[in-house]
Order: structure tokens, then sequence, then C-alpha cells
């Protein structure tokens, strides 16, 4: 009889964890991000009143006798199922439309990170070289895009934390300003052309110095074509071989230029001659030739190149106008910017006070092997568990590598101007409820049944 008494109160005490889930649920209807909960039960051990025997030559086998001892909590488990997606048209509310985390979080140590800081300090924005970006920041994972600008620009999210992917560095006019004796490499090679004959031949290697060596059999045309079409969208230098004949004077070919491929179109040229478009040069062979088609380039032995805009030459498709590279780091949006969007790839761009296209930064995406292993935190922020999957695969610190850029690797694609509701369905909730208020229901009568029982076998005395 007192088995079930405590049976009873098993049931009441799980269902009440169950109406705690729900309220949570339902509490949290309207709250952006959210992934609703479900809780499971699990039957106790049962206590055995007699074992099963096997069958004999004159009997059947008998099942054995157990008594139950009641219900335990089984789980209480996140669901993360795609909530509905809300239109706002407000660029910086964002939505994911897939799998993927936005990764966010508060600096750990700003001697790591180069960044915009009180008394007009200006950073690149990125993390530290080698430094593991889970070193720098306290991170966290969130459903919930509903970001805005801090006073310096940064991304941040309600409570503060900013938007982890990926800066954009360096204005490519910055680093062409930068380069150093590009009129002294001009004058070099057009002194070269001028006292050579004989075949001039490109080959399709980057990192090489400009050599003149008359010893070397010619490349081909064939070669030259395949270095055209080697050109990617990173900052390479451009290194071409050129042999051919030497007359009897002593020449030398000291010059080295550089190209800086910044993912943007062609823009620039040697003033005022008209850049060829990439892919679609068209060298000759010779070097008499050659020397032709150089020389407007060169402007003379004697010339100067007027601004360092004139000597890029850029192969990549027209998008935008001033990234080398992407470092790990906080995305930034210039004060000056006239406007900003976010594209479905995680890109961040913004027009300037010039009314030029620019980006600011990469968005990148986390993705658990397991998301429903991951710790709820509260501000609709998770943490990693041992059970959801490390994004650390090599125990080494985090590194952009092991983070997905959205639409990418099984990542959601990027909405903005819209956000994902609560994934919580009232309906649902409501008959859930109903459910945990009649099981409950039950279990009390357990109890009040088994007392009433009790009493009767107290009144026997009487």
């Amino acid at each position: 009889m007192l088995r079930s008494m405590f049976t009873g109160i098993g049931g009441i005490r799980n269902f009440q964890y169950k109406l705690d889930v729900i309220g949570n649920n339902i509490s949290n209807v309207n709250t952006y991000g959210y992934k609703k909960a479900r809780v499971t039960f699990k039957d106790l051990v049962s206590q055995q009143i007699s074992a099963a025997t096997s069958s004999t030559g004159t009997r059947g086998g008998i099942n054995g006798k157990q008594i139950g001892l009641g219900s335990g909590l089984g789980s209480i488990e996140t669901i993360h199922t795609q909530g509905s997606t809300q239109t706002t048209a407000r660029p910086l509310d964002l939505a994911i439309g897939g799998d993927g985390f936005f990764v966010v979080g508060s600096i750990n140590d700003v001697t790591l990170i180069s960044m915009d800081g009180p008394a007009g300090k200006l950073g690149t924005n990125r993390v530290n070289t080698g430094v593991p970006i889970d070193r720098v920041f306290n991170l966290s994972f969130t459903r919930a895009g509903n970001f805005y600008l801090d006073e310096y620009g940064y991304i941040v999210n309600s409570d503060g934390q900013y938007l982890i992917g990926e800066a954009a560095i360096k204005d490519v006019d910055t680093v062409i300003t930068n380069a150093p004796h590009v009129a002294q490499a001009r004058r070099d090679l057009e002194t070269f052309l001028n006292s050579a004959n004989g075949l001039v031949n490109f080959i399709k290697k980057w990192k090489e110095e400009f050599t003149k060596d008359p010893d070397n059999n010619p490349t081909t045309q064939t070669d030259f074509i395949t270095f055209i079409n080697n050109f990617n969208n990173e900052l390479s230098t451009l290194n071409e071989k050129i042999t051919g004949k030497t007359d009897p004077n002593d020449t030398t070919l000291a010059a080295a230029g550089t190209y800086f491929n910044d993912r943007v179109s062609p823009k620039a040229s040697i003033n005022p001659v008209p850049l060829l478009p990439a892919n679609e040069a068209d060298w000759p062979d010779t070097l008499a030739e050659a020397e032709k088609m150089m020389g407007p380039y060169l402007e003379g032995i004697s010339g100067f190149v007027e601004s360092v805009q004139q000597v890029l030459q850029d192969y990549s498709e027209p998008k935008y106008g001033n990234v080398t590279s992407f470092e790990p780091g906080l995305i930034q949006i210039p004060k000056t910017a006239k406007s900003f969007g976010i594209t479905a790839d995680g890109k961040v761009t913004f027009i300037d006070s010039n009314g030029q296209l620019k980006i600011a930064g990469q968005i990148l995406l986390a993705q658990f092997p397991n998301p429903t292993g991951l710790e709820k935190m509260g501000g609709n922020t998770f943490k990693e568990t041992n059970n959801s999957g490390k994004l650390d695969r090599n125990a080494d610190g985090l590194t952009i590598n092991e983070l997905s850029r959205p639409g990418l690797n099984g990542a959601g694609e990027i909405i903005s101007g819209a956000l994902e509701m609560s994934n919580v369905d009232l309906s649902e909730e409501f008959t859930e409820m109903i459910v945990a208020q009649r099981g409950f229901q039950a279990n009390t009568r357990i109890i009040t049944t088994s007392d009433e029982i009790l009493q009767e076998l107290v009144n026997l005395k009487k």
C-alpha cells in the first residue's frame, strides 16, 4: 500500500516538471530564436515478486512477476526545428534559413584584438595573428538575429555581445600607396626591353622574381594563357620570367612587379591608357612588339607613376571595392556609411561617402553535430557541451576554418530584414497542458485512494 503512495508522489513530481516546461514554452511564444523544450518520462526499476521459470517435461514456462515503483524524469530536450520567419525590413534583423547559429561573445582580453576604442583609437578589428578565437572572446551561440550598432559601428546583440566573424582588412588603395620603388621598377623594365631582342615569354608561376636569363629556352604561348587563367581572388605577387638575347652591353633587370587582386572590378590604369580586361589580354611573342605594347604603360624611361591607383590591375569580377583579405575579428560599419546591407552568403556591405559599394566583413555560423546537447544560457544564447560536439575539432583553439560561411558546408543562408520566431506551437502546448493536468490529478487520486484504504485497515480494529 505504501508503494502506491510513493508511486503517486513520483508521478506528481514528474508532471510538475512537465507543467513547468510547458509554462516556459508558452511564456516564450514571442521570443525571437527561442527553441521549445519537451519532457519525456521513463519507468523506474521494478520490484520482482517471482522470477521466470523455464518449461519442463510436464509443465510450461512461467513468466516472472514484477511490480513497478513509479516513473522518473527521462529527459528535457530542446527541439531545434525551424521557427517561422517574420519580415521586418530592418537590415540588421537576421534570420538563418537552415542549420547554424550566430557566433556572439564578449571580449576576454582586449590586448588580443585591434579595434576602435576610447580616445579615438582606430583598429583593424582583427584578432591578433595566431591567437585562437575562443581565447579572445567568451563565446555564445544564438538563433536570435536582432542585432544593433554600438557607438563605434560594431554589430552587437541586445546584451552588447559582439557579432563575431571575419573583418575586411586593408583598403586596396592604401596597400598600393605604400608599395616601394614603383617608378624605378618601370625604368629598369624599359631599359631591359630596349636592350634585348628575340622572344618575350611569360610563365604561369607566382611568387618568382623578374629575371633576365638568355640561356633558358623560351616558354610557349600556351604557358601564358594558363598563367592568365590562374588568377584568383587573393592578394598575390605576379612574377614574369622574360628571356631572350641581349646586346653586347651589360643589361640587368632588377624590377619586380606586385599585382594586388582585391576582389573588385578593374578600376585603374596607367593614366591615361585604359586597362585591358581580365582574361582577355592578347600579348605578342616578339620582344619588339612587346615593347610597343608595354611602352605606353611605362610612359618612357624617365617618366613617373602619378599615383598608385594607376598601376593596379584587377582580374576579379566586379563586386566590392576595398577588400584584400578577411581575418577573424569583429564587423564594423563606418559612421560615414550612407547605407548598409547583408547578403544571403553573410557579407556585410555598405555604401561609403563617395557612393562606392564596399564590404565591412563576413558573418560566420557555428554548426554542431548535436544541437540538442547545447546548454541554454539565457538571453537566447547557448553554450557548447561535451555532448553537443566541439567546434574546436583539433583541441588547439577555435579558428575561422572551423566555422562556416552561410550557404556552404550545409549551413543555412542569411535572410536579412527578417527574424526567426519561436518554434512554440500554442495548440500543442495547451494540449500537453491538459494531459499534464489530468496526469497530475490521476496521481493525486492514487495517493488519496491509498490513504482511504489505509484508513479502512485502521478502522478494522474498531
